[in-house]
């Protein structure tokens, strides 16, 4: 299994619950050479396993899961970034649970000042491994509907070449 993400967050944003920031991203699992389990959270989560020949047929998202691999293996250079104390963390697989702090490409957004710069980090996630052996590819309509959703609740697209630029920089 391969682990990577992106995260996208949005400084200095005030809403209504009171946090100055905002998020959104994306956690790529790779599962063997044929398929690529994706969960992106952050306004609303979406989840689905496809086969990795699609993955790489939508642009858009082997934008970002290519993006997302550039933090593969490379030292942590922003604390600020990590979740893990250890800066070059590495994941812990049992039977029953994945601990992972998943290596991070993380774009820094600020609302005042409109800048933005790009990060590597890291980001922990903890999986329930006994889904990650018999996953299966989501059906038909599972992926369109990830898809359908994806398009109107995330606004990545229109970002993918300041962000492309901003992590070629890292």
């Amino acid at each position: 299994m391969e682990f990577s993400g992106f995260t996208i967050i949005i400084e200095n944003y005030i809403i209504n619950d009171g946090n100055d920031y905002n998020y959104k991203g994306m956690l790529f699992v790779k599962l063997g050479q044929d398929k690529v389990y994706i969960d992106i959270f952050g306004f609303k989560p979406l989840t689905v396993i496809l086969p990795f020949s699609d993955l790489m047929k939508n642009d858009c998202l082997k934008e970002y899961y290519e993006l997302s691999r550039i933090a593969i293996g490379k030292p942590n250079i922003e604390r600020d970034y990590c979740e893990s104390d250890d800066l070059n963390h590495t994941p812990i697989i049992n039977k029953k649970e994945l601990s992972v702090y998943a290596d991070t490409i993380y774009i820094v957004e600020d609302a005042l000042t409109h800048t933005r710069v790009a990060k590597k980090g890291n980001c922990y996630y903890s999986l329930n491994n006994y889904i990650f052996r018999n996953m299966e590819v989501s059906t038909n309509e599972e992926i369109e509907e990830f898809f359908v959703n994806y398009n109107k609740n995330y606004g990545f697209e229109e970002r993918k070449a300041t962000y492309t630029a901003l992590v070629n920089n890292l």
